[in-house]
């Protein structure tokens, strides 16, 4: 709160069936990237961030699509066209 942060409540919009999931810019460049197969490492040396914060991303990823883990989030990813190949 010091450095200027705020804090907003947080409420998912809840997916209607059939619907993508909204993914933010940053979070398309990612899902892109889990494509790929990359690593939270690989991830962040590409785009330019912390590993932390690539593990955000991707954690946000896989809540959005209801994803178990990497392999789930990637064949939802290509199977409702949220990430071109």
């Amino acid at each position: 709160l010091a450095a200027g942060y705020h804090l907003e409540p947080h409420s998912p919009q809840p997916r209607r069936q059939g619907e993508p999931p909204h993914l933010s810019p940053r979070e398309r460049q990612v899902a892109t990237l889990l494509v790929d197969g990359a690593s939270n490492k690989v991830i962040a040396r590409t785009l330019g961030i912390s590993v932390h914060t690539a593990k955000f991303h991707v954690t946000a990823i896989l809540e959005k699509l209801g994803a178990g883990n990497r392999a789930d989030a990637v064949a939802m990813l290509l199977r409702e066209g949220l990430v071109a190949i």
